[in-house]
C-alpha cells in the first residue's frame, strides 16, 4: 500500500534534477547578469523654447485649444556630469517627445544619447524608447547602442531635479548589459 503514494526512484531522480537545475541555473544566471550590469549617471539640461539658446522646440501642434494631444517636440539637450550648468559636458540627448495621451498623463519619447566625453564610452550612443509621465520618476527602455555600447539592452530611470521658467535639469541613471 505504501508503494502506491511513493514515487518510483527514476521519477524522484528526474524531479530532483529539475529542481536543482531550476534553482541552481536561476542563481547562476542572476549572478552573471549582475556582473555584466553597466550603470551610467548624468544630468540632462534643457533650455525651454522661446528663450535664448533654446534646446527644445515644438514642431507640430494641431490644436487651438488647451489640449496638447498630438504635439511633437524635438530637442538637442546637453548631458553634463553634474546638476550645475557649468559642470563638464559629457554628451548630448537628441530626440523627440510626442504628447500621446488624451488625458495629458504622459507621452512617448525616443532619445539617442551621444557620449562625447564619458571615458571608455566616448563616441558611443545609447538608443531609448518609452513612456514618460507628467510627474514622478520615469522608467524607459534602452533598446540598443553603437560603438562600445553596441547591442545594449536595459532600462533608464529619470527624475526631474530642478525646474525654472527657462530650463529644467533631469537626473538620469541607466542600467544595461551588452551582448557578448
Amino acid at each position: 500500500m505504501a508503494a502506491a503514494w511513493c514515487p518510483s526512484f527514476p521519477t524522484l531522480c528526474v524531479v530532483v534534477v529539475v529542481v536543482v537545475v531550476l534553482i541552481g541555473g536561476g542563481g547562476a544566471a542572476s549572478a552573471a547578469d549582475e556582473e555584466g550590469l553597466i550603470h551610467l549617471h548624468f544630468y540632462f539640461h534643457e533650455v525651454n523654447a522661446g528663450t535664448p539658446n533654446a534646446t527644445v522646440l515644438n514642431v507640430a501642434s494641431l490644436h487651438k485649444n488647451s489640449s496638447t494631444f498630438g504635439d511633437l517636440n524635438v530637442f538637442d539637450n546637453a548631458l553634463r556630469a553634474g546638476p550645475d550648468r557649468a559642470s563638464r559636458l559629457v554628451g548630448r540627448a537628441q530626440g523627440l517627445a510626442l504628447h500621446a495621451s488624451l488625458d495629458k498623463s504622459g507621452g512617448l519619447t525616443a532619445i539617442t544619447f551621444f557620449f562625447s566625453d564619458y571615458g571608455a564610452y566616448s563616441g558611443s550612443t545609447l538608443a531609448t524608447l518609452g513612456h514618460i509621465g507628467v510627474s514622478g520618476p520615469a522608467e524607459r527602455s534602452i533598446v540598443g547602442g553603437t560603438g562600445k555600447l553596441r547591442f545594449a539592452r536595459g532600462y533608464m530611470v529619470s527624475s526631474l531635479l530642478n525646474s525654472t521658467d527657462t530650463s529644467i535639469v533631469v537626473v538620469f541613471d541607466m542600467y544595461f548589459t551588452l551582448a557578448r
